[in-house]
Order: structure tokens, then sequence, then C-alpha cells
């Protein structure tokens, strides 16, 4: 499970000091801060929320002033015809069924889609049928707390304009395994092994260049990631640092 933070405000400001494992930011309206937000956080898991329908990002936004209920099955399918993975629809879950029905209207099956409910009861939970009889199902993420509805939001947060989610193991898709570690890789270092590393650590969004070659630069990438996750900070990549580059979150 993980935590994830929305804002209607400057992401980096409101975010700063608080632990998380994703954020959510507008693409358009009048809110719109997604643009900030991948300034701001650069590495971290962040959705893309389109609240006009002009087709953009991987998040749909359905409640009053934004985008219909009726046109969630719609403003989805476009999303997955354009190649997006299983986007997010996001809305109040007192309103399930009108979001599942513009779904199965569109023949858009609800394994294709990433369910990101609203109901704010102060605690971190994803919404079941326990939540409102309308539900039959389980949302993969849940924005539980918000000031919007006085006293959800936890202490850590007070005083802060932003929303708080939790969302399941799976909303952002499997990790894959860490492909078995072969060797120390360390300045001069050359060959494959450093490659299949380089790359991953680009795509958890360090900038480091593709190359197979494991140079200085290189080193200083290995030494910032070591301490960013708490392993021994050597600026060579051993077994621990080489399966952290899987298995730990990506963080700002």
């Amino acid at each position: 499970m993980g935590t994830m933070l929305d804002t209607a405000g400057d992401p980096a400001a409101t975010f700063r000091g608080l632990s998380f494992d994703a954020i959510a930011a507008y693409a358009n309206g009048r809110y719109a801060n997604y643009a900030a937000a991948r300034k701001a956080f650069p590495r971290l898991r962040c959705l893309e929320i389109d609240v006009s329908g002009a087709g953009v990002g991987n998040t749909g936004d359905f409640e009053p002033g934004d985008m219909s209920y009726d046109h969630a099955g719609r403003w989805a399918a476009g999303r997955l015809a354009a190649g997006v993975w299983r986007p997010v629809v996001y809305f109040s879950v007192s309103n399930w069924q009108a979001v599942m029905s513009s779904l199965q209207a569109s023949g858009v099956a609800r394994s294709d889609v990433r369910i990101w409910t609203a109901h704010y009861n102060g605690r971190e939970h994803l919404c079941t049928p326990a939540c409102n009889r309308n539900v039959t199902g389980t949302a993969d993420a849940t924005q539980w707390a918000s000031p919007i509805q006085p006293g959800t939001l936890p202490a850590i947060y007070a005083h802060r304009n932003l929303d708080v989610s939790k969302t399941n193991d799976g909303f952002w898709g499997v990790q894959p395994a860490a492909p078995q570690f072969q060797r120390e890789l360390k300045v001069g270092s050359r060959g494959h092994p450093v490659e299949i590393w380089q790359q991953q650590m680009r795509l958890r969004g360090w900038h480091i260049v593709v190359n197979g070659a494991f140079d200085a630069s290189c080193e200083t990438v290995c030494r910032a990631f070591q301490k960013e996750k708490g392993l021994k900070v050597t600026g060579t990549v051993n077994n621990d640092t080489w399966n952290a580059a899987w298995t730990e979150p990506i963080t700002n």
C-alpha cells in the first residue's frame, strides 16, 4: 500500500517535509500544476489529471464542475486507445454505480481501469461495499482525507491544502524482479551488467548515460542513491545496491 498526495496549490511548497510515495497533479483547469509537480518531483510517480475532457494524461476527474459521470466510459476508452495503461477514473464513492454504468456502456472492463474514489472519513482505507451500498467491488485507491471535510486530515498534514489517498499494491503495476547480480560495478567497469544498471537508474529518473561504461558520473549517482536509500555509501554497486535499484520505492 502507498500514500499519494495532491493539491490545488504549489506541490513543492505544500508537500515539503512530508513522507509519501506518489503525487497527483492537474494537467488542465484553473489549478493546472502538473508541470510544476514534475519539476519539483522528477523521480516520483505522478498521476496527470484531466478535468476538462481534453483527452490528456492518465487520470480523469469526474465530479460536478469537471467531467460528468456519464462521460467516464468514453474518456477511459479514448485513453486506452491512445495506449495509456489502465487509465485512472476518479469520483466520489457515492457515484460508483453511475461511473460503472458509463464504463460498461463504452465497453470498458473494470480490469481495464484503476478506480480512485473519494471518501473523506478520516480513516486510511480503500473503498468497499462497507463504504456505500452501491459499491460492487474494491477501489484501487481512495482519497480519505481532505481540508474540505474538516477533521479528516491527521495532525501531520494540519494547515496544508492537500488531499491524502491510499493506493493498493498493484496501483502502479507489477515491479519487475531484479536481474541476477553478477559482479560489483565500480569506476572502470564495462559491459552488459553496467548497461542494465544504468538503464534501470535512468528509468528511476536519475540523470545517467546508458553506455555500458561505469565512470565518475555513475559513481556519483550510485553514492547519491545509496545515501537516499540508507545503504552503505561506497560508490560501488554491490549486491544490496543492485537489488535496491529494482525493489526500493522511487522517491523525489
